[in-house]
């Protein structure tokens, strides 16, 4: 499918926020192909819709540097995109600072980062205008909860990175409810690991919102027979 065609289903089903990146952006060197991806995103998505940009420089092959970074973020804000993540190598925290006072895009990062000590120069020194720790990497949910108040105290947005499980993202909408200020929380379409595990599918409603689950824990129920699939040994582990 093409990015119009992804984009304008998700749409269909009720999604208001896109979050688009990876795959050949930035990875080419057909200097035009990087615009005419956001073009076609924004096309699909509407003028009303957020646009969010991953460039995904934690890839072990990323070749761009400051430069790339500041040029496209220029491009990006034409096409009114909302933040723009992943846009230097994870641990380059001094480009990360420039870019950040360069960009007319707001900067996001921090999924790599684990535990809290990790992330306190990145908000201290100014690098993000929105930080992105992943509940399933940085220690769980309590270290979330003191990263995410952290970057309150600093004047940086939290939204929790939520590329993984099912079990993330009942983990960020919880959080979500108890934090002040989050905008957003990612949703993978069409993830097995998200949809393919619970009893109960997550879904958006018309408005582009997800119910907060309200049973006990983080509210959802593992579907143990759909969740055999992704084991090694299910009849062992699952005795």
């Amino acid at each position: 499918d093409t990015m119009f065609d992804v984009i304008s289903h998700y749409k269909k089903i009720g999604f208001k926020a896109f979050k688009i990146g990876w795959g050949p952006f930035g990875r080419t060197n057909d200097k035009s192909l990087d615009r005419n991806i956001i073009a076609a995103a924004r096309d699909a998505a509407g003028k009303e819709a957020h646009l969010l940009v991953d460039a995904g420089a934690s890839d072990a092959y990323w070749k761009n540097g400051l430069k790339w970074a500041i040029n496209t973020a220029n491009m990006l804000s034409e096409y009114d995109v909302g933040w723009f993540e992943e846009a230097l190598r994870p641990d380059d925290i001094e480009d990360f600072k420039v870019l950040r006072k360069e960009s007319p895009v707001p900067i996001a990062g921090g999924e790599v980062l684990t535990r809290r000590q990790s992330f306190l120069p990145w908000l201290s020194q100014g690098a993000f205008d929105v930080v992105q720790p992943d509940v399933t990497k940085v220690g769980g949910i309590s270290e979330q909860r003191r990263i995410a108040w952290m970057a309150d105290d600093f004047g940086v947005k939290y939204v929790g990175h939520g590329w993984n499980t099912a079990m993330g993202l009942a983990a960020d909408l919880q959080m979500a409810a108890a934090l002040p200020n989050v905008d957003f929380v990612e949703f993978i379409g069409g993830s097995q690991y998200i949809d393919g595990i619970t009893t109960t599918p997550f879904s958006v409603d018309a408005e582009g919102y997800l119910d907060i689950p309200q049973k006990p824990g983080l509210g959802i129920e593992l579907d143990i027979e759909k969740l055999k699939k992704y084991t090694i040994n299910p009849e062992r582990l699952f005795k």
